[in-house]
């Protein structure tokens, strides 16, 4: 009874093994960094990428303010503090862009307010949205950084 799903599972193996070999493929081709050669210039890439980001969803950006940069092992780890406004729709397809954006970013401290504004006024859903946006980039060589 264990010889047949034996056999079946061997002529399986060659191609899972193709299978493997196409996503290590991928992945090495995948990019996973910010651009630049140092952190400022990767901090201009990751503001230009979520200004994009932010007007393709239709989200306003109110202010932006630069995080400081951190080691992370072999990466730098580079972030920007955002303030944004507008409907509730827009700031859910903006998080969703930062989700599935190449390279990799990451969204953290999070803070949504509705603002308070007169019964039957328009615009009643807008939304203030604060939160810090992350990106990596590989970190400088020791003759860089001096």
């Amino acid at each position: 009874m264990l010889a047949p799903r034996l056999s079946a599972a061997e002529a399986e193996l060659p191609a899972l093994h193709a299978r493997v070999d196409q996503l290590r493929a991928a992945a090495r081709t995948r990019k996973v960094t910010l651009d630049g050669a140092s952190d400022s210039i990767a901090l201009a890439n990751l503001q230009g990428r979520i200004e994009e980001l932010a007007t393709s969803a239709g989200a306003t950006i109110g202010s932006t303010e630069s995080l400081p940069a951190e080691g992370r092992g072999a990466y730098r780890r580079i972030g920007l503090r955002l303030v944004l406004n507008g409907p509730y729709e827009t700031m859910i397809k903006l998080l969703a862009a930062i989700e599935t954006a190449t390279p990799p970013l990451v969204a953290d401290n999070l803070q949504i307010h509705g603002m308070l504004r007169r019964p039957g006024m328009p615009n009643a859903t807008a939304l203030d949205v604060g939160l810090d946006v992350y990106g990596f980039r590989s970190s400088e060589t020791p003759a860089e950084k001096s």
